[in-house]
């Protein structure tokens, strides 16, 4: 202990192994920051027609254009657990589909589900918990993407839900 105390107690702010450590520090957080930032990958829109025009995403088409990004998402998102759900097209089956809700907010809810659904589809979900008596809730599909053996849908609230109708999807 007396060494390594003597060791420290004899180093000055002119020392070259200060300043050796320093400058690896230093060069490990900035490697760290430049590296650490993973590209997004492009995501195949289902049911989207892009032959107009290649570079509009036909999923943010239902939104109303605004001067900044930023100010088109009006509830915060909130991530947590996946929460089971079943999935049924109004329109085709009422054979339900299991599903994962994996992040919501008060206006609408991101889906993982077996198939995909065209933009525009209206979808009704229930927690897979729930009783079979408890109704469900009428979802928008606004986008719909692949991601490896799943798809994700971004959907919408029919309405708006009471506070502990949100809450019983995590």
């Amino acid at each position: 202990m007396t060494q390594l105390m003597n060791l420290f107690s004899n180093m000055t702010i002119t020392d070259p192994a200060i300043w050796l450590a320093v400058g690896s520090g230093l060069v490990v957080v900035f490697l760290f920051l430049l590296l650490g930032r993973r590209k997004r990958r492009q995501a195949k829109i289902i049911g989207a027609n892009n032959s107009d025009n290649p570079e509009v995403n036909p999923a943010d088409a239902w939104l109303q254009p605004t001067k900044r990004v930023d100010e088109r998402r009006k509830a915060t998102r909130r991530l947590g657990v996946p929460t089971a759900i079943s999935i049924v097209d109004s329109k085709k089956s009422k054979r339900p589909i299991d599903g994962f809700v994996l992040d919501r907010s008060s206006g609408g809810v991101r889906v993982a589900a077996q198939k995909p659904f065209p933009a525009g589809s209206t979808l009704q979900i229930r927690p897979a918990n729930a009783s079979d008596d408890s109704p469900r809730v009428i979802i928008i599909v606004r986008s719909c993407r692949e991601v490896g053996d799943h798809f994700e849908l971004g959907c919408q609230f029919q309405e708006e839900l009471p506070w502990h109708v949100l809450l019983m999807f995590g």
